[in-house]
């Protein structure tokens, strides 16, 4: 009993919410919306990352919106918070998980694309990202001038930083996603 209310009252505390369920998908429920400091936030689409050639479930990757949208300079564009939450199908070693991390840097900012002076604030990033197990959830909370990060409802990153929080949301939705099928479930154009 005391257990629960231990987490009840943590959870109390969260400044994001879920406040409903959508969709399953790869086992996992997926909220239709949650709530961001207050602001209720619309699914806008999620989809499943898997390996290509073995086809095992990486995450599922939950994008919310103040309002849908299948454009992503449009979704960039928004104003006010914009989230996608990670929901973890396979665990990874904090190892595994920034070599990700910098395998997507790489491949969207690889060629100077992307603002070296975010760098200070990514490698902080990478730093503060733990290794995860099945179940786990990692929230991208991206607003005009800042990221947030959370690591199962807990904050590991607040970086007031608009121009890491749109690279790492065209990660997910701008040239050089994870995948063009995810990309796709993101917008909600499958």
């Amino acid at each position: 009993m005391l257990r629960r209310l231990v987490i009840l009252g943590v959870l109390l505390q969260l400044p994001m919410i879920a406040t409903g369920r959508a969709v399953v998908l790869g086992g996992m429920n997926v909220a239709d919306r949650i709530s961001v400091d207050g602001e209720v936030l619309q699914l806008n689409g999620a989809g499943l990352r898997s390996v290509p050639i073995l086809g095992i479930g990486i995450y599922v990757a939950a994008l919310y919106l103040p309002y849908p949208s299948h454009d992503p300079a449009a979704i960039l564009a928004m104003p006010g918070p914009k989230a996608i939450v990670l929901h973890f199908l396979h665990a990874a070693s904090k190892a595994q998980v920034e070599g990700q991390m910098r395998k997507g840097e790489r491949i969207n900012c690889g060629e100077g694309q992307c603002n070296s002076a975010d760098l200070p604030d990514f490698e902080r990033l990478v730093a503060a990202s733990p290794a995860v197990s099945v179940g786990d959830t990692s929230t991208y909370v991206y607003e005009p001038h800042r990221l947030r990060v959370l690591a199962n409802g807990n904050v590991i990153g607040d970086y007031p930083d608009g121009d890491l929080s749109a690279e790492l949301l065209k990660g997910f939705i701008g040239a050089h996603p994870p995948t063009e099928e995810l990309k796709r479930q993101l917008l909600g154009v499958q």
